[in-house]
């Protein structure tokens, strides 16, 4: 029996509807959009390379340098019945031998040292990228999230308003009602689609920024607000700064700058160095070997070596007053991002359990008192206008607190919400 018309057009839309629906990208949550910006980051990547670099560096650090071959002809003549000869003139010499620099120990480990401390200075820097990348990720993640949510909330409202100006127009067509009304009506309807196109351009700039790491993922829909009251350990983001990303390379900064001064300030005390070699003479001669030292002489240090010192014990010093600003600078930031967040969370319970049910409220009324002949429309769109101020403004201090709170939850990489 054949299948009535609608029945078979219904099946073959259900047919080319059903895998588009299989294949739609699913939602982004937060957590993923940060594995996914930390797995592509070139910069991240680029900065774990330079940390390996440095460790593999800080192995060798304290070596003393290769061993030298000597490879050469003493005392060849140019001139005279043997000249150009190797082997006729008794003083000429065919000559291979080694060389060997050695630098004192103390110098050694204190290049070792200083090696050691710019690896964990690159190794602390890898941290401190991933950190501000996740924070930076977040505040745009959360950005076209609320963004999304205005977009949804706008349409909401404009349904109401589509109603509005069909109602009004009807009234009017009708014989009841002011001619000004369905005017009033569409322009309501005009302000919103205009609020509607702000909210989907900075939907379209945050995803925009967030192709730069997520690539293709950035086009999937936002999902997932942040629990604003599950910060992990709130204690710690004021304690223990040294180990934050943010500070801790400065510990190492400060080893590494030390380890120059203190280098510097051993320049005075000369290495030396141990020369053999074996010279070969024509057959009618003997064989010979050599064995040389040599050491440095710093007999200039006052004009040479000291100074120099002096500029690297300087150097130390700006080291940790940098460091020490950097801490005070960080606590301070803390502080006022928990400062920020302490305030928005208040504000957004103030918004959502008084201001926009207070709102709401009006809007009921208003709209209960034009139906019922006791109030006008530009009352009811007033009201409707206030609501939708209202609950924006909401949705602005929920992103607000939102983003408050993400300006604290990354900052610590291994105790980051999972």
């Amino acid at each position: 029996m054949p299948q009535p018309v609608p029945f078979r057009l219904a099946r073959l839309i259900a047919a080319f509807a059903l895998p588009a629906a299989v294949h739609a990208a699913p939602p982004l949550s937060l957590d993923e959009a940060l594995r996914i910006a930390e797995s592509r980051s070139a910069q991240l990547s680029a900065q774990r390379f330079s940390a390996e670099a440095s460790a593999s560096m800080a192995l060798t650090a304290g070596e003393n340098p290769d061993p030298k071959l000597i490879v050469g002809i003493e005392n060849a003549p140019v001139e005279g019945p043997d000249k150009w000869s190797v082997t006729a003139d008794g003083m000429t010499m065919r000559r291979i031998g080694v060389m060997q620099d050695f630098m004192r120990g103390e110098k050694r480990e204190l290049m070792a040292a200083r090696a050691q401390a710019e690896a964990r200075r690159e190794s602390a820097l890898v941290d401190m990228q991933a950190s501000d990348l996740r924070k930076e990720v977040a505040m745009v993640f959360l950005e076209r999230l609320y963004a999304e949510q205005s977009i949804r909330l706008i349409d909401e409202l404009s349904k109401e308003a589509e109603l509005q100006v069909a109602g009004t127009t009807a009234r009017l067509a009708a014989g009841r009602g002011d001619s000004a009304e369905p005017v009033m009506a569409r322009a309501n309807l005009a302000m919103l689609s205009d609020r509607r196109l702000e909210a989907e351009r900075m939907a379209r700039r945050a995803e925009a920024r967030l192709s730069r790491w997520l690539g293709e993922d950035a086009k999937r829909i936002p999902a997932g607000e942040p629990d604003l009251d599950k910060l992990p350990r709130i204690a710690a983001l004021t304690t223990d700064l040294e180990n934050h990303p943010q500070l801790a390379m400065f510990a190492p900064m400060t080893a590494a700058a030390d380890a120059e001064a203190k280098l510097a300030a051993v320049a005075t005390k000369p290495d030396w160095s141990v020369e053999l070699s074996y010279g070969a003479r024509g057959s009618a001669y003997t064989n010979m070997v050599s064995l040389m030292f040599r050491m440095d002489l710093p007999v200039f240090a006052g004009s040479r070596q000291e100074p120099a010192a002096i500029a690297k014990a300087k150097q130390a010093e700006q080291s940790r007053a940098l460091a020490e600003e950097a801490r005070r600078r960080y606590e301070s930031e803390v502080r006022s991002a928990l400062v920020d967040l302490d305030i928005a969370k208040s504000r957004l319970a103030r918004n959502e359990q008084e201001i926009v049910p207070l709102a709401d409220a009006r809007a009921r009324a208003s709209l209960a008192a034009y139906e019922g002949g006791r109030g006008d429309l530009a009352m009811v769109l007033e009201s409707r206008r206030l609501l939708l101020e209202a609950r924006l403004a909401a949705l602005g201090v929920r992103a607000e607190a939102a983003r408050a709170w993400a300006q604290l939850a990354y900052l610590i990489p291994e105790r980051s919400p999972k």
